[in-house]
């Protein structure tokens, strides 16, 4: 791990404006119109986007880089495009097929740009009314996260850090490795916030009926019994 930060993200992607929003507090208000929003995308991710990612991943539907990580993404990065104010439909694609190319645990630096052919046809196939412009957004950014130091755009910002958020949790808050401000609150929180942020995610997921609480826990305890081995990886 320390090499991956060592060799991989030596600048700080921040902007001037952002590094000046990160000096207050960075909240998400819970308003209807962001928990709608929020239910929506998160719906959409679990019962329209993940089943079709299922039938073109090379990823396992559990462990530390299986689906369920893709689906964690994807709720963080839900999380950050609503703070940052951007259309979330791009990022959501973005983290889903972020590790669509990956066969294993090891380091592997290359999965990103693996992911390109896979994601490209995906979106194709799938979303063909995605402007070309945003596809390509998309697509740059899952084939950049792995080795990525400065984020081109709000997809990639969000995409890279709901990614990184992990890393945050396990090994150190390390601010040179965040794009957004949301994403420098959430990777910066202590052990007691981040399982209070998992289970508000939770305990929202079940009120708005988008996965029941036997749900949650089953796939927990299969991402338990998967990852009896932790590979410190990206």
């Amino acid at each position: 791990m320390a090499k991956f930060f060592r060799n991989i993200f030596r600048k700080n992607v921040l902007t001037q404006e952002q590094k000046m929003h990160t000096d207050a507090p960075i909240v998400i208000e819970s308003t209807s119109k962001n928990d709608t929003t929020r239910a929506i995308y998160a719906r959409k991710f679990v019962y329209e986007i993940l089943p079709l990612l299922e039938q073109v991943s090379n990823q396992s539907r559990y462990g530390y880089h299986g689906l369920t990580h893709t689906e964690q993404v994807a709720m963080f990065g839900i999380d950050l495009a609503i703070a940052a104010d951007t259309d979330v439909l791009p990022v959501v694609l973005a983290c889903g097929l972020h590790d669509c190319a990956r066969k294993h645990d090891k380091y592997d630096e290359l999965h990103g740009p693996a992911c390109e052919p896979i994601a490209r046809k995906f979106l194709a196939e799938h979303y063909p009314n995605v402007p070309q412009p945003t596809v390509e957004k998309i697509v740059q950014a899952v084939k950049n996260h792995t080795t990525g130091r400065q984020a081109p755009d709000m997809i990639s910002a969000c995409l890279w850090d709901a990614d990184r958020i992990r890393l945050g949790w396990e090994y150190g808050y390390r601010p040179q490795f965040m794009s957004t401000p949301r994403g420098h609150q959430l990777a910066s929180l202590s052990p007691q916030d981040q399982n209070t942020y998992i289970a508000d995610q939770e305990n929202f997921l079940v009120r708005h009926h988008i996965k029941t609480r036997e749900q949650i826990e089953f796939e927990k305890a299969r991402n338990m019994a998967q990852n009896a081995t932790k590979f410190k990886v990206r």
